[in-house]
């Protein structure tokens, strides 16, 4: 392998030139490395395990010899030529050695104190893990066993498993253990917040835990038996292990972030960060002033929270005084959506956890454990039928002002997955946008099939860290929505990239064309509207029982929770659907084309039939297609689509002659927070004794008019 230095590691036997050079860095060193038995070099390189370094002249500029036994391997002699030391010889050898022992528990190592090597073998991703008394008879030593851990054993962690299922897992932060062990051993000191971290009903719902780097920090104590009774009081902890090859990774980040903020943290601190974001953990607290402003930069790039202890223990007695929340009815629907409490982890961990892409239980439990604690960040909803059926998960993330995170969204595997997952995602950008942020973010990296097939089809772009898209809650001609748009992302990374071309095209003639790339252009931003864009408009009358199976969940609400009312989910939750009337009056009605939906008050309804906020513009929709047929060959190809019999469809033909009626397939509905009355209309467009009974064409500056209404 040659690296950046020109440096190549490779493995010698017996007869290889380099065994001489090998000897001679040896005895060169041989004081600080200790005496061998005679023919031990031989018989290690007979073994194949000495390691050497080459120089770009092929000469060996050091050596790594080792030695099995039973599950690890050991490092015997570790030994680089002086000209070459510091230029990070030793840690390619020793990380050539790692690659070939995965398979093993680890490896192994004793160093004396003394040599003040402490921190290249922290460096190198190895734990102190105790002393123990050298053998030498002239001059009393002190030997560090130095270990780096591939596998623990299975027992260990099926223990650390069964911790972390019990209950929220929160590593603490180097400070913090010092606060508790000093607490632990001096009665003079009453600190309420460490008390408060060992209260018993905290015991309960927490898990506090530590990592190995704890033992390094330790490790650097002089006094011999403060070192022994602080390793004796980090046993009392959880101890997370992690996937070293994700800590590098990591921690390589983590100093980019460091550097990029000019802070000052001790590389011991940081790698016990890093070691805390690889472990299961998803909660870290401190009171590092340092660390807790770089928060959202740490949340940012690694899903992972710094929380004060006092903030953490705050949230956790909110959860256990919090009163349930009431269900909430999903899109007129007998579904309801419902926040998840606290001791359901372990029921939802079951059904959602993504086994397929080697999802733990411990982990999905873990992640929403850290959600409901910090509900002022997340929230948490099932979507369910009354207590039989659990149907979706959605976490919401608010820690960003502008964006709208989901970092855990799944429908778990039945009839309604896809069009739960489809219709899921359009509620959220809806959410998104209702909240005044620009975008939504998808982070979650266990999606299931159906909700990576929803979100392609729904202009989400793929980003580092998941799927990114816009939804600009705007009304704006599109050089006002090209200015808006390049200032609001001026100081956003490369991942807005695709918004910013979108930004410098928008007012490019060559692209927008025609009806349809102007629609496909608010789509792409959905719900912005471009005033200038030649995008019809037009009113359509429709009867309230018919919007309330087809989009208006306000109205469907209306009607529960009577039996028989109510939307089938199945056909509520589609983004599209399909309207029919007769042709007759269409005025041009054809696609695409922008609808806003008039809810009648017709005789045949009754006046409404039991609705109220009848005689409203209560939503706005897309038009993706006009067709004119007969009723029985319309009904038979939108029948997935529709709410109506084929008796309902048959009964709309008014047309003797060709028996045809029209049927209007349109997608996107965006109701109305506050829908625009009959008088506001007829206002807007200076019409007295308006009257709705077929589609009714209006100018842009209507649209726009009647539009902003929505939000007054």
């Amino acid at each position: 392998m040659t690296t950046d230095a020109q440096i190549k590691i490779e493995s010698i036997d017996n007869y290889s030139q380099h065994l001489a050079t090998v000897i001679k860095l040896w005895r060169a060193n041989s004081k600080t490395l200790g005496n061998l038995p005679k023919g031990a070099f031989e018989e290690r390189a007979a073994h194949r395990q000495i390691l050497v370094a080459l120089d770009s002249e092929g000469s060996c500029v050091g050596y790594l010899l080792y030695r099995r036994s039973r599950d690890w391997f050991a490092i015997a002699h570790l030994c680089i030529d002086p000209d070459c030391r510091g230029k990070g010889v030793a840690k390619q050898l020793v990380d050539r050695l790692k690659q070939i022992t995965t398979s093993s528990r680890g490896i192994r190592l004793s160093c004396r104190r003394d040599y003040n090597l402490q921190g290249m073998w922290s460096s190198f991703g190895f734990i102190a893990c105790k002393d123990t008394e050298g053998r030498s008879k002239k001059k009393k030593t002190i030997l560090t066993r130095w270990v780096f851990e591939h596998n623990p054993l299975p027992l260990f962690s099926t223990m650390i498993q069964q911790q972390l299922e019990s209950r929220l897992c929160a590593v603490i932060a180097p400070d913090i253990f010092w606060d508790l062990y000093t607490l632990k051993n001096d009665d003079s000191i009453d600190s309420e917040e460490g008390n408060i971290l060992l209260a018993d009903w905290v015991q309960t719902e927490l898990n506090l835990c530590i990592n190995d780097e704890i033992l390094n920090q330790i490790n650097r104590i002089d006094n011999s038996q403060e070192r022994d009774s602080q390793r004796c009081f980090a046993e009392s902890f959880t101890c997370l292990p992690c996937n070293n090859q994700r800590l590098e990774d990591n921690f390589n980040l983590l100093q980019e972030i460091i550097i990029r903020y000019n802070l000052k943290i001790h590389e011991s601190n940081l790698r016990y960060i890093a070691r805390s974001i690889t472990s299961e953990s998803n909660v870290f607290l401190t009171r590092d002033k340092q660390l807790l402003d770089l928060a959202d930069v740490i949340y940012e790039n690694f899903r992972f929270s710094v929380i004060h202890p006092e903030e953490l223990i705050l949230r956790l007695d909110e959860l256990r005084d919090k009163p349930d929340y009431q269900p909430v009815r999903l899109s007129g629907t007998s579904l309801e959506q419902i926040q998840v409490q606290s001791g359901q982890e372990e029921f939802l961990a079951n059904y959602f956890h993504n086994s397929k892409l080697k999802e733990s239980q411990v982990e999905f439990q873990q992640k929403l454990r850290r959600y409901l604690a910090e509900h002022n960040k997340f929230e948490c909803v099932v979507v369910r039928e009354s207590d039989t059926s659990t149907f979706a998960l959605i976490v919401y993330g608010k820690q960003k002002k502008h964006e709208l995170e989901i970092p855990i969204l799944r429908v778990g595997n039945h009839n309604l997955s896809s069009t739960l997952a489809r219709h899921i995602i359009f509620k959220s950008i809806l959410k998104s946008a209702s909240e005044q942020r620009h975008f939504t973010r998808i982070t979650d990296p266990y999606l299931e099939d159906a909700v990576t097939e929803a979100i392609q089809e729904d202009a989400f772009v793929k980003v580092l860290n998941g799927w990114l898209k816009a939804n600009l809650s705007v009304v704006k001609t599109s050089s006002e929505l090209s200015e808006y748009i390049t200032s609001l992302v001026s100081n956003f990374g490369d991942e807005y990239d695709f918004i910013r071309k979108l930004a410098n095209n928008l007012n490019n003639e060559n692209i927008v064309i025609d009806a349809q790339s102007s629609v496909d252009i608010e789509r792409f931003l959905f719900p912005a509207k471009i005033t200038n864009y030649e995008i019809p408009t037009f009113i359509i009358p429709i009867q309230p029982r018919w919007a309330s199976c087809l989009f208006d969940e306000h109205l469907a609400n209306q009607m529960l929770p009577l039996d028989g009312f109510g939307a089938k989910p199945e056909l509520a939750f589609n983004r599209e659907a399909v309207y029919y009337r007769a042709i007759r009056n269409s005025r041009g009605l054809n696609a695409p084309c922008r609808i806003l939906w008039y809810i009648s008050e017709t005789q045949r309804e009754g006046k409404g039939k039991g609705f109220y906020n009848v005689r409203h513009i209560r939503a706005c929709s897309y038009v993706d297609e006009v067709i004119i047929g007969k009723p029985k060959e319309l009904y038979r190809r939108f029948q997935r689509l529709g709410v109506y019999q084929l008796s309902d469809v048959e009964s709309i033909s008014k047309d003797r002659k060709t028996g045809n009626i029209m049927a209007i397939r349109f997608s996107n509905t965006e109701l109305f927070n506050n829908p625009v009355s009959y008088q506001e209309l007829q206002q807007v467009l200076n019409k007295d004794n308006l009257l709705l009974v077929s589609p009714n064409k209006i100018n842009k500056e209507s649209f726009i008019r009647l539009y902003n209404l929505r939000n007054r």
